[in-house]
């Protein structure tokens, strides 16, 4: 007799000593709008404010309020309409969004938390032709020595509670990717298996290295992993094609059709499974063995009247798949087509670890629609804000280290985003932030 007693659900879990016990809960905690950054003044009058906080008014590049046309009026800001870039400590800030009202309501969050115990949080910059490296602060690192105290149980402690708070923050059809390497990811996907109950949907590979380091044992280090898991199984995600490589299509596409002069290629015009025959014109033929035909009678008579069969020197029908109709491979799960930052790449910041925008615009493009909600807790230098910006997403970006927001305001500047709040939280004083000198 069948067994129908109801599966298990899984017991696997990842266990550690130091392993939260409890997920942290929303708080109380005030946003200080430390600046409002109006990059084009034109576009002010699409903002829900006329003031600086304080009185203060921004002088740094990228428009002021007072030059904007407001006046020294102090109407509400309504944060929950604009863009925002959060600088201090993202569990902090998550726990203050979900006290905010923001349970439910992000569509898509793409991480890229640090994975290296040897990481140099140093940052390289050059301002006006100067070179100079920045040293991170007491609280970064402090926040950093925390981190990698314990080595991986640490790690683990750090970022198990703020999966937990992103999977609250994550709309019912939301999706979250989490960037990391080979150091932490195997442990991370199997805390994240145990967070989202199992809704995992792929393991991309991402080709960031087109040439390995020399390595005494062992292959070239060459990749990064990107974990994709949903919130439900109600996931919204919009398929995406890459264009086929020239190889490919002056391989694969070697024919032209003399009437119309379209490239061409003769696609099988058999699968597995065993099926009739059809009649071809004036020919009746039998499938081989163990096939059928793809296409139903009507449609073979179509197709021959249309030109699009043809017969090869045996005698078998292939189909004619034109050049011009070609969407495109389907984007599976290894990108290799997705260059990393080089050295002389425009997107360049010399922040050492900036990915390329093409990534995240397949990230965003595959996971979100317009205006849909995208945000990044470890901001770094900004990618996603700045993609989804482009994109027409709205967003909100996170980041401990205050060269991180520097650089990230510096770019959505350039790029003219639309005005949006810097703010503080907890420890991290305006004060402090006015000390930043702009890029």
């Amino acid at each position: 007799m069948a067994n129908n007693k109801p599966r298990k659900k899984d017991s696997a879990r990842l266990v550690w000593d130091t392993k939260p016990r409890r997920a942290p809960n929303p708080k109380d905690i005030e946003f200080q709008t430390a600046e409002v950054v109006i990059p084009n003044p034109k576009t002010a009058g699409e903002l829900p404010l006329s003031f600086a906080p304080d009185g203060w008014q921004s002088q740094s590049p990228g428009g002021s309020l007072k030059a904007a046309g407001f006046g020294d009026g102090r109407p509400e800001i309504d944060k929950q309409k604009m863009n925002r870039l959060i600088w201090g400590d993202n569990l902090l800030a998550m726990q203050a969004l979900l006290n905010q009202g923001y349970e439910g309501k992000i569509n898509l969050i793409y991480i890229d938390p640090p994975f290296d115990s040897k990481a140099d949080y140093s940052h390289r910059m050059t301002i006006e032709g100067n070179e100079f490296t920045k040293e991170p602060s007491v609280i970064e690192r402090l926040a950093y020595k925390d981190t990698w105290t314990g080595g991986t149980d640490s790690y683990l402690d750090m970022l198990y509670p703020r999966l937990q708070l992103m999977k609250r923050l994550l709309a019912e059809d939301g999706s979250i990717y989490v960037h990391l390497d080979w150091h932490v990811g195997h442990y991370v996907k199997t805390a994240m298996d145990e967070i989202f109950a199992n809704n995992f949907i792929n393991e991309i590979v991402w080709k960031k290295l087109s040439t390995p380091k020399a390595q005494t044992t062992g292959f070239g280090n060459v990749h990064d992993c990107i974990f994709l898991y949903s919130k439900s199984d109600k996931v919204k995600f919009n398929q995406l094609r890459r264009e086929h490589r020239q190889e490919y299509l002056d391989q694969m596409y070697r024919y032209v059709d003399d009437k119309t002069g379209r490239r061409y290629r003769l696609h099988d015009f058999t699968q597995k499974g065993q099926g009739p025959p059809r009649k071809f014109g004036d020919k009746i033929l039998s499938p081989p063995p163990g096939k059928h035909w793809i296409w139903s009678q009507e449609r073979i008579d179509e197709g021959m009247r249309m030109g699009l069969i043809v017969f090869s020197g045996t005698g078998l029908p292939q189909v004619k798949r034109y050049l011009d109709e070609v969407m495109g491979h389907v984007v599976d799960d290894t990108w290799t087509d997705i260059d990393p930052i080089g050295s002389v790449s425009l997107e360049r910041t010399d922040f050492d670890t900036q990915k390329p925008e093409d990534l995240l615009c397949r990230i965003i493009e595959a996971s979100s629609n317009e205006r849909d909600l995208v945000v990044d807790f470890f901001a770094g230098s900004g990618t996603t804000g700045i993609v989804a910006e482009k994109l027409g997403r709205r967003w909100i970006m996170c980041e401990l280290g205050k060269v991180g927001i520097q650089v990230t305001r510096a770019r959505l500047v350039e790029q003219v985003a639309k005005p949006f709040l810097i703010e503080n939280i907890g420890n991290y004083q305006r004060v402090n932030f006015r000390t930043f000198e702009p890029l």
